[in-house]
Parts: structure tokens; C-alpha cells; sequence
């Protein structure tokens, strides 16, 4: 079977099929329709260090549910970071809510407090923070911040799955946390995704509105509301289980990954920056990604079409959201959003997220790396 090296890809083995098949079993169907719902939710949330979860059809929705439960009014503000997919901004769109762009760190792309602090008015509500490429934003500051100014800090942790701070994991930062587990992501449910909590009020409503508005204990089919149809299926929930089962392992081919990619490209580690990881960091590494400090932009762009010529297919960093067509539809100015927020608009075109998939072997990443470093050396003897 021929497969070609994309950026990401699943981990499937035998444990796998055999929770998917004890999901497939009849009586199952009849008997236990909820049955790896309730147990991927009771032992996530522990993994999690929360005490609530909520699995979604996939981490947008996750997103969407939280941001619902809150009722946020017409005047009310959330702040979001340039540099995310575009999942982490739509959910707010939906809201009443109006929705601001901050600018990024550019040691970690992730949020800036200091941005931040710029934007923030007395109407602003929630924070979403985002966890981009498994790194992590200075929490701590964040956190307290966000208590001192009465927001709701909403932790996006789909691409950050196994990381940490000071031995603190990501999805236990803020008052909510949100994971994608979408078939490029650490685990994998195909698409999927999850909320997880400490609150339990905003859990109660959270639950009754991700089954149209059902409360488990009312009548059946006596709805408290009109609302959407977030349930995930047991299926879906068999595979979450087995996925995290094997949790340390993916973890650790993940990791792998990187310090492979780390070694083979330590000549030129001056000159480019990757996935954070320190003493204080650990970086579960979903992506592989290289920022290249000193590159100009035609090398990095000759390194990605050279990539894809050998059949290895890495893709770019996000785009700011406000430089996106979805968003210029939005806001006739958003050429002001180049200035606002300079380092979202800079980073993006000198990053490459690389192929990272657990089919990937220490050949296949030597390979890459070779070309990366023939091409960085030849734009060193032209200059």
C-alpha cells in the first residue's frame, strides 16, 4: 500500500479495531448506546486533571457549546489571537458577541498578554487562548490577569494534547478547556472533540444543550430549549477510548519525531526555531514545526515545493484571520489589522509545519532534513 508522507496522520492498531468492534456488537447498540461516551468522559477528565468532560462531534462545536452556555449579549467582546485555524474563531462568530484580534508571541506564537491588555474594554468577556503547534502562552500571567479583569479564559488545547507547564497539563489552564480529536490530532476519533471543566454549573447546561435542550432529569422528550445536536456516538467514543489507552506511547513516538528532526538539523539550530520545549515546557510535538529566523521567503518557499517534489508535503503557518477572505467579508478595513498586530502578520510566511505523522522513520526525516539544510546552505553561499 503506497500512502504519501502528509503533514499528519493517525496511530490505528489492533486495540483499536477491538474497541470499535465491541461498539459494533448488537447488543451494545440496545444496551449500552452511551456506555464508551460515559467512560472516555469520566477517565478524560481525569487525564485532564478537570473534573468534567463533555465529548463533541469535534473540537468546533466544543468551542460553540461553551461559548452558548454563557449567553453572551450583543455588546459583549471575546479576544482571539491572529495566528489559529479558523475553528477557534467561527464559534465566536455565532455569538452576539463581538470579536477582537490580538497579536501572538513570537517566541511561541501563541497569545500576548501584552496585546491583549490593549484591547481589553470593560465589555470583554472571554479570552480564547490557543495552544498553536503545542506550545504553550505564559498562563500563569494569563490566568491572573483574566481573574483581576473578571474574564472568562477559554483554553483552546486541540493541538496541544500531552503538553505541560511546570508539570501542569495543557487542558487544566482556565475555566474551560477544549481538544480536537480530529484524525490529524495526538488521538483520534476521525473527528471529534471535547470540553472539559471544574464548574459544574456551566457543565449541567452545557450537557442539556449538546442534545437539543434535553435535562436528564425531565420528562423524555420534554425540552428545557431550542438547541444543537452535539452528541457524539458510541462509535466514535470506542476509538477515543483505545486512543487514549495508548496515550504514553503516541506521546512518545510523537516526541520521537522531533528530537529526530532536532538532531539532523542541529548545524543550522541557530538559524531556525522550533517547537518549544525546555526544562519548564514539554512539548507533545503533534507538529513538527520550523520557524526560519534568517531565511528569506523565496528559500522557505523553495524548501516546501522541493518537499513536495519528494513527496513529503509540508504546509505553511496559519494565516492571521483578519488577512483570510472569510474575515475581509466581515470588515471592509482590515488592512489595519497588519499594523495592529505585526508579529501574526510576520511569522506566518517564514514557518513550515513539516510531516509529522506516526508513519514517519528516521530515513524519511534524514531525507527532509537534507534538503532543508542544502538549500539553507546555498542561500548562505549566495548571500
Amino acid at each position: 500500500m503506497s500512502i504519501r508522507f502528509s503533514t499528519f496522520g493517525p496511530h490505528i492498531s489492533k486495540i483499536d479495531q477491538q474497541y470499535v468492534s465491541r461498539a459494533m456488537k448488537l447488543e451494545n447498540w440496545y444496551n449500552k448506546p452511551y456506555y464508551f461516551v460515559e467512560k472516555f468522559e469520566k477517565d478524560f477528565a481525569k487525564y485532564c486533571e478537570r473534573k468534567f468532560c463533555l465529548l463533541t462531534p469535534n473540537c468546533t462545536s466544543a468551542i460553540h457549546l461553551f461559548l452558548h452556555s454563557l449567553n453572551l449579549k450583543k455588546n459583549d467582546e471575546i479576544i482571539i489571537p491572529e495566528s489559529t485555524w479558523i475553528a477557534t474563531a467561527s464559534p465566536a462568530f455565532q455569538t452576539k458577541a463581538k470579536v477582537k484580534f490580538c497579536d501572538i508571541n513570537e517566541n511561541n506564537f501563541c497569545i500576548s498578554l501584552d496585546s491583549i491588555k490593549k484591547l481589553v474594554s470593560k465589555n470583554t468577556k472571554v479570552i480564547i487562548s490557543v495552544n498553536v503547534y503545542g506550545n504553550m502562552p505564559d498562563y500563569k500571567n494569563l490566568i491572573k490577569y483574566c481573574k483581576k479583569m473578571n474574564i472568562i479564559l477559554l483554553e483552546d488545547a486541540a493541538e496541544s494534547l500531552g503538553s505541560s507547564i511546570n508539570k501542569r497539563k495543557a487542558g487544566s489552564f482556565g475555566d474551560a478547556s477544549v481538544f480536537s480529536f480530529h484524525r490529524t490530532k495526538t488521538i483520534t476519533t476521525g473527528e471529534g472533540g471535547a470540553l472539559v471543566l471544574n464548574n459544574n454549573k456551566i457543565f449541567k447546561r452545557c450537557r442539556m444543550l449538546r442534545d437539543h435542550g434535553r435535562h436528564p432529569w425531565t420528562k423524555d422528550f420534554f425540552n428545557e430549549e431550542f438547541s444543537f445536536k452535539y452528541m457524539p456516538s458510541n462509535l466514535q467514543a470506542s476509538l477515543a477510548c483505545s486512543q487514549l489507552k495508548k496515550i504514553r506511547l503516541l506521546l512518545k513516538l510523537k516526541r520521537n519525531i522531533f528530537l529526530n528532526y532536532k538532531f539532523h538539523l542541529k548545524e543550522i539550530e541557530k538559524e531556525i526555531l522550533m517547537n518549544q520545549d525546555n526544562e519548564k515546557i514539554i512539548n507533545s510535538c503533534w507538529s513538527i514545526t520550523i520557524f526560519f529566523k534568517k531565511s528569506k521567503i523565496k528559500t522557505i518557499e523553495k524548501i516546501k515545493n522541493t518537499l513536495i517534489k519528494n513527496n513529503f508535503f509540508p504546509r505553511p503557518f496559519f494565516y492571521p484571520l483578519t488577512s483570510i477572505p472569510a474575515f475581509r467579508k466581515l470588515d471592509k478595513n482590515y488592512k489595519k489589522f497588519k499594523v495592529q498586530n505585526p508579529i501574526a502578520y510576520k511569522t506566518y510566511k517564514k514557518g513550515l509545519v513539516m510531516p509529522s505523522s506516526y508513519l514517519m522513520n528516521k530515513q524519511q526525516i534524514q531525507k527532509i532534513c537534507k534538503i532543508i539544510l542544502k538549500i539553507i546552505l546555498q542561500e548562505k553561499n549566495n548571500d
